[in-house]
């Protein structure tokens, strides 16, 4: 069995057979816009036995949300297939052509578990918010500490990046300052708790990375963050 599958928290499509006409390509969030695979799946890199498959099969499975991503299942005796549905799939038949259908959820779920089971723990991304000009969260953030805290608690060997951000009031160099401060307050809070801090990196990004865009010097909650990835 041969497995891809997309570089952020959206879809994974399982990749059964020989593979040598597939090419898989895709969408981060839905839109138009594609992104190449990781690592392209090549004949060469298949093992033995699976080549000897007289079909492939590419089945996308929704995240545990229910949301997906998108893929094109490519081949050289038919038009591209794009499956962007949760459980869509794609049998690529001896001839070349591929046939799209619906593979049956729990079917899935049953054949594919010991995959899922081995993939590593996917990354994840909170965020917490903060007081206008202020190291101090706001509220609602300080009860989501606890949350994100459960959540890092049981990854084994976590390693966790804590990265602040500002709105666009004030200059740039008070931003970078203001946003590290957020950053290594957060910071704090996790080592309070029990995470050890050697697994804890921090940066500040100032007022340069808003999630929403506004004109210089407006105070804007949203961008008032920081954001906790988790690998």
């Amino acid at each position: 069995m041969r497995f891809v599958h997309a570089p952020v928290i959206l879809a994974i499509a399982l990749v059964l057979g020989a593979c040598t006409h597939v090419t898989c390509r895709y969408s981060t969030s839905g839109s138009p816009g594609w992104v190449n695979a990781p690592q392209p799946i090549e004949p060469d890199a298949v093992e033995p036995a699976l080549a000897q498959a007289s079909k492939d099969l590419v089945v996308l499975l929704p995240n545990a949300n229910g949301s997906v991503g998108a893929v094109v299942v490519r081949s050289a005796g038919s038009p591209p297939v794009v499956l962007d549905e949760p459980y869509a799939a794609a049998r690529i038949e001896g001839s070349g052509g591929v046939e799209s259908f619906t593979y049956d959820a729990d079917l899935a779920n049953r054949e594919f578990s010991a995959t899922l089971t081995a993939l590593p723990v996917r990354p994840v991304t909170f965020l917490l918010y903060f007081l206008e000009g202020k190291d101090e969260l706001t509220p609602d953030s300080e009860r989501e500490v606890e949350r994100i805290f459960g959540e890092i608690a049981a990854r084994p060997d976590p390693e966790i990046s804590v990265i602040g951000h500002t709105d666009a009031v004030g200059t740039t160099e008070y931003n970078d300052q203001l946003s590290m401060q957020r950053a290594r307050r957060v910071r704090e809070d996790l080592t309070r708790r029990g995470i050890p801090g050697k697994d804890i990196k921090v940066a500040g990004r100032g007022k340069r990375e808003p999630i929403v865009g506004t004109t210089a010097d407006t105070a804007e909650p949203r961008n008032r963050r920081v954001e906790i990835i988790v690998r």
